[in-house]
């Protein structure tokens, strides 16, 4: 992982990231209605990177409203075709 991105390990945190995403994504946002897992998340940020059941992950900022957000651009997303597209771009974003 790059920092200050971190592995998710335990399973309480990740259970805790998913449960507070599922609440705050509406019905038109991106991903509404796919398998989402959190894998990381970044420290000095309220970012998560999830893995989508299609081989896609997407980089998203939680709002921590812990409801449905009413725009479908928040909880704002990125969707990124590859693990490796998301490393390029971290590694560019950092630098």
């Amino acid at each position: 992982m790059i920092e200050p991105w971190r592995q998710i390990i335990d399973e309480r945190e990740r259970l805790l990231l998913e449960e507070e995403l599922r609440r705050e994504i509406g019905d038109r946002h991106p991903l509404a209605g796919l398998e989402i897992k959190v894998d990381a998340r970044r420290d000095d940020r309220d970012d998560v990177l999830v893995s989508l059941d299609d081989g896609r992950v997407a980089e998203v900022h939680l709002t921590w409203s812990g409801k449905k957000e009413a725009h479908p651009s928040w909880p704002a997303t990125i969707i990124l075709e590859s693990m490796e597209e998301w490393r390029t771009k971290a590694e560019s974003d950092l630098a």
